[in-house]
């Protein structure tokens, strides 16, 4: 593991700690944390409710770093409860495509290799607008 990748790890295991918020919220399960073209990283962990507010750890780190006014994703990592990699949800890989980036240039890192979000969805419909 390189030290850029290495570096988006321990900020994503910083963040895995599954928490029971209440009885209808738990946070933590899966944390994910995202670095940017210019290199700074933002994180966020999966949020369960029985309500809307439930969203993946790739999503509320996208949202973290739209509110700190940035929107191009270079590397993605996703852990699990486990510390393993994963691949990314389908709701973050629709949330990252939806940034109107070139899915190419997008590494995620798995256990075995990174491979670029392109090979994850290489037809998506949104390469095809105008």
């Amino acid at each position: 593991m390189t030290r850029e990748w290495n570096k988006l790890f321990i900020e994503a295991k910083k963040r895995l700690n599954t928490k029971k918020i209440s009885p209808f919220i738990t946070a933590g399960t899966y944390s994910c944390a995202i670095q940017t073209i210019d290199n700074n990283i933002y994180t966020g962990v999966t949020i369960v409710t029985t309500s809307s507010l439930s969203n993946s750890a790739e999503t509320n780190a996208i949202l973290n770093m739209i509110n700190n006014g940035e929107n191009k994703i270079k590397k993605i990592i996703i852990l699990n409860e486990l510390e393993e990699l994963i691949m990314p949800c389908e709701e973050g890989i629709k949330n990252i495509l939806e940034l109107d980036i070139n899915p190419e240039e997008v590494e995620i890192l798995l256990e075995e290799k990174t491979i670029k979000l392109s090979d994850v969805l290489p037809d998506w419909w949104g390469t095809f607008r105008s």
